[in-house]
């Protein structure tokens, strides 16, 4: 199913001209850096099973998001749209979800650039804490809304204990930042049943109640990976706790939740990764459920953007990760704290 889906994906959008895809069929406009990252993560997952296939359109891929990156600027980062350099419209999330997937890449094919633009882009990101409400990321550079957000915070967490094996010099610190982000997420953005809300306004603490999937998910994730890294059991029985709430956001009655794919299909991460690390089998089930109902919802031709596209494709690619000796290789080379 995911070869299905992804071959189709590939053959409408992508632009090898541009090294891009475009953001709809029919047009050469390429598609927005938040869209391009699950693109890229679809790729990635793709070429773990069909390397031949697809690992030299990642790479040029990875070349074609040179166009988004602004080296005009004190921190470089990826702006929304191909820029010209010099921009002010980067989004903290936008940047973190490149770091996730540049690290995976990483793995998988050893491309030292992949490693350094993850920590440049990184820089970034962490860019975005300052000690106004106490600490926290921003979700827009400009401060737009006035809004720190789990969105930006929560993967930003995890792309600090993706990366630290990788610098084991510095793993100390990032693990310690790591654990900085996931406390301030935690003291302002948390409810009373382990979901996360969206976001706090930094003026009024005004609180967006909004429980979105992506961001329990990310939550969910650094909890886990702060586990490994520290040894904690805290860690732990909060990424449990949280994968228990995670019932209430599905539909009633099913095991599917209740967002779109683009959002969703981070939960079906994280529900994988609770299970390779604790064998829950309600996790596996939601996780199985939304493959299924993502792959009925593309056979039904339902209209949907290019990013909730790309996010079925690779929630398909991570149940097939789970079900084959090389996606299960791979995530336990992935899940390490160590080289």
């Amino acid at each position: 199913m995911a070869k299905e889906v992804t071959a189709d994906i590939h053959a409408k959008f992508w632009m090898p001209e541009q090294s891009l895809y475009r953001s709809k069929p029919g047009t050469t406009d390429p598609e927005m850096v938040w869209g391009c990252g699950a693109l890229f993560s679809m790729l990635v997952a793709a070429s773990r099973h069909s390397p031949q296939t697809y690992q030299r359109d990642l790479l040029k891929f990875f070349d074609g998001l040179n166009r988004y990156w602004d080296t005009a600027v004190k921190i470089p980062g990826y702006e929304p749209c191909p820029t010209k350099g010099n921009g002010n419209d980067k989004y903290y999330d936008d940047n973190a979800w490149m770091v996730l997937t540049f690290a995976e890449a990483y793995q998988l094919t050893g491309d030292g650039r992949l490693l350094r633009r993850a920590y440049d882009t990184l820089s970034f990101v962490m860019s975005g804490w300052d000690d106004v409400l106490g600490g926290g990321i921003w979700w827009h550079q400009t401060h737009k809304d006035l809004r720190k957000n789990t969105c930006s915070n929560g993967p930003a967490a995890v792309g600090c204990l993706m990366l630290a094996k990788y610098r084991p010099d510095h793993r100390t610190r990032m693990i310690q930042r790591a654990v900085e982000i996931v406390n301030w997420t935690r003291k302002n953005l948390q409810g009373e049943d382990g979901l996360y809300m969206d976001s706090i306004q930094v003026e009024t603490r005004d609180i967006n109640r909004a429980a979105l999937t992506y961001n329990s998910a990310m939550m969910l994730r650094a909890e886990l990976m702060l586990h490994r890294a520290t040894g904690d059991g805290n860690h732990l029985k909060e990424a449990q706790r949280i994968g228990r709430a995670a019932d209430k956001l599905c539909q009633a009655d099913t095991a599917v939740y209740r967002d779109p794919p683009r959002w969703a299909h981070l939960m079906v991460e994280a529900d994988l990764e609770l299970h390779r690390k604790t064998a829950d089998p309600r996790a596996l089930q939601r996780a199985q459920a939304n493959a299924a109902a993502y792959y009925k919802r593309w056979q039904a031709r339902e209209e949907m953007s290019l990013l909730d596209l790309a996010s079925i494709a690779r929630a398909l690619w991570l149940l097939a990760d789970s079900e084959t000796a090389t996606g299960r290789a791979f995530w336990n080379k992935m899940d390490r704290t160590e080289l």
